[in-house]
């Protein structure tokens, strides 16, 4: 909050308003028990106005804080105590959530309620009228300066409190999301060299005489040494911001049924025979599914 010091300039608030107004005290006095009533009679037809005065010992606290704060705008003392208390009002309509175009009606009916009673105390001289108003409307403004400062500082403070815990988790899951993906690159890397060791094991078998075996081993290792790459290569673009490929998951399944087909054609009883069966349907419905999606990957 601004220092009340620099408010009251910029409105021009001076000693002779402040002269002005608590001049008025004694006339304004007479009207602190009608005030509450006529102010009552205003915001009823608020739609909202039950959800806030909701019994009879809230409407008279409410009353008697009315009287109060009307009759300190005719104190004549604007200090910082002032200005504190003003501010100490705003935040408890901030902290019920009453909306701020209730606060702004509230002082338009204050500040003709006030003028309605200027015109009549002062009715034979409209000059002194008129200069009287004008401090009177200084001390409403600063005051409605004051309480909505409030509720912008309420607004403000929650915003960023917010935007902090925000930006503190869209880090942290950021930061998170890329150590996952260095793991990936680096579980993909290890299994690189475990297939590599497997391809090695495969070929083993061709010099141990085991030929077809060795042969279809090593041809399903190639295929899993293939699929390795384009893991590795698409989580590499993946990091660089690339997008996520879908069609290179739909090859690992894809390789991996081949694979085991491959091995089952190695046995010769009815129950691999069966398994081959369902594995050649498997990879004919991958295969399927693999094509469309990299049909749709084209044409984007």
């Amino acid at each position: 909050m601004e220092p009340i010091e620099k408010i009251k300039a910029h409105y021009n608030f001076t000693a002779g308003d402040a002269a002005n107004l608590k001049q008025l005290q004694p006339v304004m006095e007479k009207h602190k028990d009608e005030f509450p009533n006529e102010f009552y009679n205003y915001i009823r037809h608020f739609e909202d106005t039950p959800k806030f005065l909701k019994d009879e010992e809230i409407i008279k606290r409410h009353q008697a804080g009315l009287k109060e704060w009307f009759m300190d705008l005719f104190s004549g003392e604007y200090g910082t105590p002032y200005v504190r208390n003003v501010e100490r009002i705003g935040y408890a309509h901030v902290k019920i959530n009453l909306p701020a175009h209730y606060v702004n009606a509230a002082m338009h009916f204050v500040r003709l309620y006030c003028l309605k009673i200027l015109e009549k105390e002062f009715c034979a001289d409209s000059n002194e009228c008129r200069y009287l108003a004008k401090s009177v409307d200084k001390i409403i403004d600063i005051n409605l300066d004051v309480i909505t400062s409030s509720f912008i500082e309420e607004e403000i403070k929650t915003y960023f409190l917010s935007e902090r815990v925000e930006s503190y988790l869209i880090q942290f899951a950021n930061r998170f999301a890329y150590g996952l993906n260095l793991t990936l690159v680096m579980g993909l890397v290890i299994m690189g060299v475990m297939v590599m060791g497997l391809f090695v094991y495969d070929i083993s078998h061709i010099f141990s005489g085991n030929i077809e075996k060795g042969l279809l081993g090593t041809l399903g290792s190639l295929l899993m040494m293939w699929v390795v790459i384009e893991l590795v290569d698409t989580e590499v673009k993946h990091l660089k911001g690339g997008k996520f490929a879908i069609r290179v998951f739909i090859s690992v399944a894809l390789v991996a049924v081949i694979r085991k087909l491959l091995v089952s054609t190695l046995k010769a009883d009815a129950l691999e025979y069966q398994l081959s069966l369902i594995l050649i349907a498997a990879i004919a419905v991958l295969g399927i599914i693999y094509w469309l999606i990299a049909k749709v990957e084209k044409t984007e």
